[in-house]
């Protein structure tokens, strides 16, 4: 395949019945890919193939995506409307949707590229906090951001429904749990739903782990990317990692699509045969709705473990990972949530971290945009209730996984836990972001990572660390380790490679 064009217009292989139903070719089946701008069927081979009608779905929800994004989508829907269910065609109808133009009122400026980022973001940032910090203080804020973010997703896993607050609220009330402020329990007479059994775990009463979860897998590959490539790794060192240590059922959304992508095809029969830079961004693109959700954000934690007070560097290791499957506000969401981790180092503010995030992204983007109004809004009302109300009116219809939604809702919390003096409670910071609601435990992950750097280890109350009996489960293929302060332990020795 020529390196030169995008490898091919690729049918997503769905290895999970739980997320797509599927249909196996009986026989060899042909595949297409991209020559200039035209199709040409030339390969055979035997797979499991996305039907037609999901093909159409997933085009149709891309183009209200890039509608949001600015893109040129007039008459697209009609045009798919209009297409028979043949792979040819769709196939076509997607691998176009990659090359729209933009809008030339667009007022937004959100480009993919790294160099193109920097030069947008606000000329004024400081991307090297130069507030000293022993050895000590370091170690003990890495240790409080790693147990901070599995006690956050433990305390949210429950919630991982869509539940709204007003959902929440009425579970909780129903056994005097409102406001929350222990792990959730496992059973409420007013309970509008039956919570996860798969997560009895995480309630009050049988949490004895941190247990697995594509959070907390990802922390882990990411810590075994930077021990196994170093700092200089690049974003083909991502997908190969993904390739050989995770489980294909076990990623979602563009995680999902993007490592099939690369499992059946690029990497199905060479493993060399990788997208070339300037392929990415149409990578990212093809057959792609969800590039703007939170699954790129939840991988962004340990690039600001590694990288006390350098927040460039935080921001720009979190491009490299988030480039493989996200673009514009899903890909800065990691980088903000990164370089904003990288700057609690340095503070004990949490409104000093969220602007300094804040810098690392493209100041006249719509990310940047939703922060700095969440963060007005945040401070402008005493009670987070109200905040909430604001926030929910303006970004609550992206519901689940919305970037927006969530980002601000993490943004609300840590206002809203600081005392008289600005410093963090952390209990107030990671219970305010979940009562939130949506996407509770990967909110309440990022929530909890940057609110246990702000406050330190010491200052975690032992009754959310010690019912997790410092052990954790993941499922990345090469990791043996399931201790929770060995893991943190690699991370503050990564601190020292650079």
């Amino acid at each position: 395949m020529n390196r030169n064009t995008l490898k091919s217009a690729m049918i997503v292989l769905i290895m999970s019945a739980m997320q797509f139903s599927c249909i196996i070719s009986a026989k060899a089946q042909q595949l297409h890919h991209v020559s200039g701008d035209t199709l040409n069927i030339t390969k055979e081979i035997g797979t499991m193939f996305l039907p037609t009608g999901k093909i159409r779905g997933v085009c149709s929800s891309q183009i209200k995506m890039m509608t949001r994004q600015g893109y040129q989508t007039d008459g697209l829907q009609k045009r798919l409307d209009a297409l028979p269910d043949s792979y040819d065609a769709l196939l076509g109808f997607a691998y176009e949707l990659t090359q729209m133009p933009l809008r030339k009122d667009l007022k937004y400026v959100e480009p993919f590229d790294l160099k193109a980022i920097q030069a947008a973001c606000p000329k004024d940032n400081v991307p090297v906090l130069g507030r000293y910090q022993s050895d000590v203080e370091i170690k003990d804020r890495i240790y409080g951001g790693i147990f901070g973010q599995l006690i956050g997703l433990t305390l949210g896993q429950p919630f991982e429904m869509s539940w709204d607050l007003v959902k929440i609220k009425t579970y909780l009330e129903g056994v005097d749990a409102w406001p929350l402020n222990d792990f959730v329990p496992s059973y409420s007479p007013t309970q509008p739903d039956l919570l996860r059994r798969d997560c009895i775990e995480s309630m009050k009463g049988f949490v004895h782990l941190a247990k697995e979860d594509d959070d907390l897998n990802y922390l882990v590959a990411n810590t075994k990317i930077l021990e196994e490539y170093g700092f200089g790794f690049k974003t083909e060192d991502v997908a190969r990692f993904w390739y050989s240590n995770l489980v294909p059922g076990w990623t979602w959304g563009p995680e999902n699509s993007r490592f099939m992508l690369l499992t059946g095809i690029f990497f199905g029969n060479n493993l060399n045969n990788y997208p070339s830079a300037h392929e990415q961004e149409k990578f990212v693109n093809f057959l792609n709705d969800g590039q703007e959700y939170i699954g790129a954000m939840i991988r962004g934690e340990v690039f600001g473990f590694v990288c006390p007070g350098n927040t460039r560097l935080a921001a720009e290791l979190a491009w490299r990972d988030g480039c493989l499957t996200h673009a514009k506000t899903g890909l800065y969401a990691e980088m903000w949530l990164a370089a904003t981790i990288s700057a609690a180092f340095m503070t004990n503010d949490p409104v000093a971290c969220i602007k300094a995030g804040l810098a690392q992204i493209p100041e006249n983007s719509r990310y940047a945009e939703c922060i700095r109004e969440a963060l007005k809004i945040s401070l402008e009302e005493k009670e987070w209730l109200e905040a909430y109300k604001r926030i929910n009116e303006r970004w609550g219809h992206l519901g689940h996984a919305g970037t927006l939604n969530e980002t601000a809702a993490i943004i609300n919390g840590l206002v809203h836990s600081t005392d008289k003096y600005g410093n963090v409670d952390y209990t107030k910071a990671v219970t305010i972001t979940i009562m939130h609601g949506w996407d509770a435990d990967c909110s309440g992950a990022m929530a909890g990572a940057i609110a246990g750097v702000l406050t330190g280890y010491n200052n975690i109350p032992e009754r959310w660390h010690k019912p997790l009996n410092n052990t954790y489960y993941s499922c990345i293929a090469t990791e043996r380790e399931s201790r929770i302060s060995a893991l943190a332990d690699r991370i503050y020795t990564l601190t020292k490679r650079k």
